[in-house]
């Protein structure tokens, strides 16, 4: 039952049921400061004993920890012996539950899983039961170790004991974990110099049902911390556990497991403190819905927890879903409070109604990537020295990025498919990639690196890449048809790759990613399942669950032929092995670091390759322009300026003032000078901004404190009958208007789409009466006119909305119900995990206790 929740909970169809009802929620946890506690936040360096007396183990964060990568570096150990085949000398490193001060039992980790792949699962060799749970080794005995009772094969393994108390014995995993879900680390490299590093993924009871970390007793709404959990780094030296050397093994590898009692005493324990999932606002509190883009999703849910506790106790609901479908919710009466990245156009906006615009949030689309270096066949012994080692550098232009997003390179889509015979396999055999890249030379991935790891669902980041995309003269002219060795804008040295004829001439900007090869591989074996591209190279559900997927070095391909199920068919691979690693997914920056990715710096209009920190969003953003609508800039690609990245973006926080109760107005109003305020301080801990966000400049909070004020102001005054249910009642059900939307209970928020699915936006009315002055120098209270200069129309004149921008791809003139659920449908596609875990805790907790108390722990 629980592996079964596990991957119901991971699905966008359990998404889908609860996405307009979820609050998501994190709080501060006040994890104990560890005895080395590093200066500065909560890292913490930990000390080897004995024959690793000289080894220090450094873990970058410990306290306030989600699902997210954490770094873990040592120094002082002995280098690997063999940095290929893991002979001896190299750590292994697992998370594990456990209430005791000194750390967890063995039977309390998360580990076995990666050996479903076969010994050295990670290397290319490595001993045979170094990545199990088995202590039965032949010949080789720990005397040490008490072997707990054989299994019917005869073997002894560490049982697996869970949080909830279910013990299994007779194996390496579980309905708890296996190869596609566990977080060990089997095999970490030490290089010659003594030092290495990793990132490892900390899981919470979430993805780790079997370790509980961060979960709180039922019913503790007022817990400051979740249940904590333990990091754990066992060392493997030259010895095994009867002591002679693995020279003298048959295999010359060490063979124990880490978890065999004479490996196990040499372990270091780190403690780790998880913010607790559940509910944790008081009882009663008023409940505000907002919905809205990913883009924002990270800041948000870091600021519900503190925002719940402030004076007001309002809670704040937050619902993932698409632009479009936030633009709907806008228009249709209910507006509540939307995040979105371009605003409604002005034939979508209803006669009269007078939106405000407010930026929140300044971040960026990004390609993060994990890649290990990986050395080619007639590589020189430097660059094979480098095997394994973490890449830290990649630089992409408009037009590599347009080759990966069209399936023309041969790996992006089958080396058997006519439309892109003749193209190099991938990156690392693309010339222009060299060009830019010359650390890549004689490396080779493979069949990896042809494509990057999308998201589905139809986004306002979409439309922004693709726009960058178009306006670069090479990657439009590739686009065309045109190979990349001719033109103006072409190398006489590159091979003359083509654009996949599929996507020749496609239409752009446009706001998602197509998969337009029909192409499908056939087998003699299995001639009625062939193997096409949504199997090979499948969508992400959204960016949180392609950087997640990237940093497990997982593409999501499911092209292993089961011919032993029923029916037979393709079931998903598993993560690449460590050291093989090449991963590149589109994610948002604030998700990137979340999860550990490195970025890649992009080529801008100056011909700069810039990477998405801090000051390249800032001058980015003091680059954009006014939208037409008043009171929203868009990004400008082809600014000259040399320090901006070009796929930065604000996100907008909307809402229709007079379409709101008085107390929805103050409360939003209040959650927006958070927002602006206590919210743009950088940091780990609940309340704060997390890393990927850039601090908004002065001038822009301005713009948000002012219409936050004038929400707050025209709040209440619409006439009557304008739709806004529940009336000042923060908690009340509300029946939906004509637009069906539902009303403001329990977090709920009604969604639907916008009629054209992932159409630009166009002009809005920007009134938000403010008459404060924005970044631009225009009045954030002005309507704009479609040449975007300011109207001087009163506030409340209800002037005629200007007409849509020529920008706008398409005139939005369905029935609002239509477009409604059009528009939820496409946010389907985008499944908001992130923020289901406070409704969905209480579910795992009541699900584990039925399975305990069942008699059939293994349902």
């Amino acid at each position: 039952m629980i592996a079964a929740l596990r991957r119901f909970l991971t699905t966008s169809v359990a998404v889908a049921v609860v996405l307009l009802s979820v609050i998501g929620t994190v709080v501060l946890v006040s994890a104990p400061r560890p005895a080395e506690a590093a200066t500065g936040g909560s890292a913490t360096t930990v000390s080897g004993q004995g024959p690793f007396k000289g080894l220090k183990v450094t873990v970058s964060q410990t306290r306030d920890l989600v699902n997210q990568v954490i770094k873990i570096s040592w120094k002082g150990a002995a280098p690997t012996v063999s940095d290929t085949t893991y002979a001896a000398d190299y750590l292994q490193i697992m998370q594990c539950w456990g209430d005791g001060a000194d750390g967890p039992d063995p039977d309390q980790c998360q580990f076995g899983g990666s050996s479903a792949l076969g010994a050295g699962a990670g290397s290319q060799a490595a001993g045979a039961y170094t990545n199990t749970r088995q202590l039965t080794y032949g010949s080789l005995k720990d005397p040490a170790q008490q072997l707990p009772p054989a299994s019917d094969t005869g073997i002894s393994y560490v049982p697996f004991r869970s949080v909830s108390g279910d013990r299994i014995t007779k194996g390496n995993w579980n309905e708890f974990y296996d190869v596609n879900t566990t977080n060990e680390v089997p095999y970490a490299r030490t290089g010659p110099d003594g030092t290495g590093e990793v990132y490892f993924e900390t899981q919470t009871g979430l993805e780790a049902p079997g370790l509980g970390c961060g979960e709180v007793p039922e019913g503790d709404s007022g817990a400051t911390a979740g249940r904590k959990c333990w990091l754990v780094v066992v060392p493997r030296g030259e010895s095994e556990v009867d002591g002679t050397s693995y020279t003298a093994q048959a295999s010359g590898m060490l063979q124990s497991s880490p978890l065999s009692a004479s490996n196990w005493q040499h372990r270091l324990v780190v403690p780790l403190g998880f913010e607790p999932m559940g509910s944790f606002c008081p009882i009663g509190s008023a409940e505000r819905s907002t919905l809205g883009n990913e883009m924002v999703a990270e800041a948000i849910t870091r600021w519900q927890p503190t925002l719940c506790q402030s004076a007001n106790k309002t809670i704040y609901g937050y619902a993932q879903v698409t632009d479009d479908t936030a633009r709907a919710k806008l228009i249709s009466g209910q507006p509540g409070l939307v995040f979105l990245g371009r605003p409604a156009t002005g034939d979508q906006v209803p006669s009269g109604k007078r939106p405000v615009y407010a930026p929140v949030a300044l971040s960026g689309l990004t390609i993060g990537f994990f890649i290990e270096s990986q050395s080619g066949f007639s590589a020189p012994d430097a660059v094979r020295a480098r095997d394994g080692v973490r890449l830290t550098s990649l630089n992409l232009t408009p037009r590599l990025v347009a080759k990966l997003l069209t399936e023309s390179y041969q790996d992006g889509n089958s080396r058997f498919a006519k439309s892109t015979e003749g193209n190099p396999f991938n990156l690392a055999r693309d010339p222009e990639f060299l060009k830019y890249n010359p650390d890549y030379q004689d490396l080779d991935f493979g069949g990896a690196l042809g494509d990057v790891l999308v998201p589905e669902a139809l986004s306002d980041s979409a439309w922004q890449l693709w726009n960058w995309v178009k306006s670069d003269p090479a990657a439009r002219e590739f686009l065309s048809g045109t190979p990349d060795n001719q033109g103006s804008y072409g190398d006489s040295a590159f091979a003359g790759m083509k654009v996949n004829p599929n996507y020749r001439a496609m239409e752009l900007p446009r706001a998602e990613f197509p998969k337009s090869d029909p192409y499908c591989q056939q087998f003699t074996d299995h001639p009625d399942s062939p193997l096409c591209i949504q199997d090979k190279h499948p969508y992400a559900t959204d960016l949180h669950a392609a950087a997640r997927s990237a940093a497990r070095g997982d593409t999501l391909a499911r092209s292993t032929w089961d011919a032993t199920t029923i029916p037979p068919g393709y079931k998903k691979n598993p993560p690449q092995a460590a050291g093989k690693r090449a991963v590149l997914a589109l994610t948002d920056t604030a998700t990137a670091a979340r999860y550990g990715l490195v970025t890649a710096r992009l080529q801008n209009a100056a011909g700069r390759f810039v990477a998405p920190g801090t000051a390249g969003l800032l001058a980015a953003q003091a680059a954009m322009k006014p939208s037409g609508a008043g009171g929203v800039d868009e990004p400008d690609p082809t600014t000259k300026s040399a320090a901006a990245y070009p796929l930065t973006l604000l996100t907008y926080a909307a809402t229709v003032p007079e379409d709101l109760t008085k107390q929805e107005g103050r409360d939003y109003a209040a959650l927006l000078r958070y927002a602006v305020g206590a919210g743009q301080r950088p940091g780990v801990a609940a309340g704060t901004l997390p890393e990927g966000y850039a601090a908004l400049p002065g001038s822009v909070r301005a713009e948000t404190r002012a219409a936050a004020d004038a929400i707050a102001a025209r709040a209440g005054t619409s006439a009557a009958g304008s739709g806004s249910g529940g009336g000042d009642s923060a908690g009340g059900t509300g029946t939906g208007s004509g637009s069906g939307s539902t009303g403001g209970g329990a977090g709920g928020t009604g969604a639907g789409g916008a009629g054209t699915a992932g159409g630009p936006a166009g002009t809005g009315h920007g009134d938000n009466g403010s008459g404060a002055t924005g970044a631009k120098g225009a009045s954030p209270a002005a309507s704009a006119n479609p040449s975007g200069s300011p109207s001087t129309a009163p506030a409340a004149s209800g002037a005629a909305l200007p007409d849509t921008p020529e920008w706008a791809l398409g005139a939005v003139r369905y029935a609002l119900l239509i477009a409604l659920v059009t528009g939820l449908a496409a946010a389907v596609c985008g499944p908001v995990l992130p923020t289901v875990v406070p409704r969905l805790a209480a579910g795992v907790a009541a699900w584990r206790a039925r399975d305990k108390t069942s008699g059939d722990p293994g349902r």
